[in-house]
């Protein structure tokens, strides 16, 4: 029995031996034909990924100055904007300054046509009223004097009657 017990042990050395070396020729098999290229494929993948990275940040880049542009595109719309509004304002105002001014000026000419037209109204009425008075008063004074009266006579009575009225 102890032969079977020597020689099971050297079977299991033995078994041992074979598949330490059928594991290394395995690795060995695996290193050559399935490591190296599946090294290959996380390579390639790893830079992929790193070119990949690299394209989002210069992507990031572009789009921020892109961004910074765009933003400084509108600060000028809006200052440009504003200056339009603030000169169309001003504008707006000086026209408004013009037609009051304007209009001020139209009820000032107006104002002193009326009172041209006022005054010639008045002279005309003066002179019509001083002829109608110069008929009235030589009617009375050839009435009160029973004698017709000549016509220096009538310009002087109207005359002293009117200067009586303007008093």
């Amino acid at each position: 029995m102890t032969a079977n017990l020597v020689l099971g042990e050297i079977t299991a050395l033995g078994d041992t031996i074979v598949t330490l070396l059928s594991f290394l020729i395995l690795m060995a098999l695996i290193k050559q034909f399935a490591w190296q290229p599946l090294m290959k494929v996380l390579t390639d993948r790893e830079e992929m990924i790193h070119a990949n990275i690299d394209k989002a940040a210069t992507a990031r880049e572009n789009a921020e100055k892109k961004q910074a542009e765009v933003d400084a595109q509108l600060i000028e719309v809006r200052t440009a904007a504003s200056d339009i509004l603030n000169r169309a304002q001003a504008e707006g105002n000086e026209i408004q300054q013009n037609i009051i001014k304007e209009a001020k000026e139209d009820a000032l000419r107006i104002k002193q046509v009326t009172q041209k037209e006022l005054e010639l109204e008045r002279k005309q009425a003066l002179e019509s009223l001083r002829a109608e008075i110069g008929v009235i008063s030589v009617d009375i004074a050839e009435k009160i004097l029973g004698k017709e009266i000549t016509q220096a006579d009538q310009q002087s009575l109207i005359e002293a009657f009117i200067e009586g009225l303007d008093d």
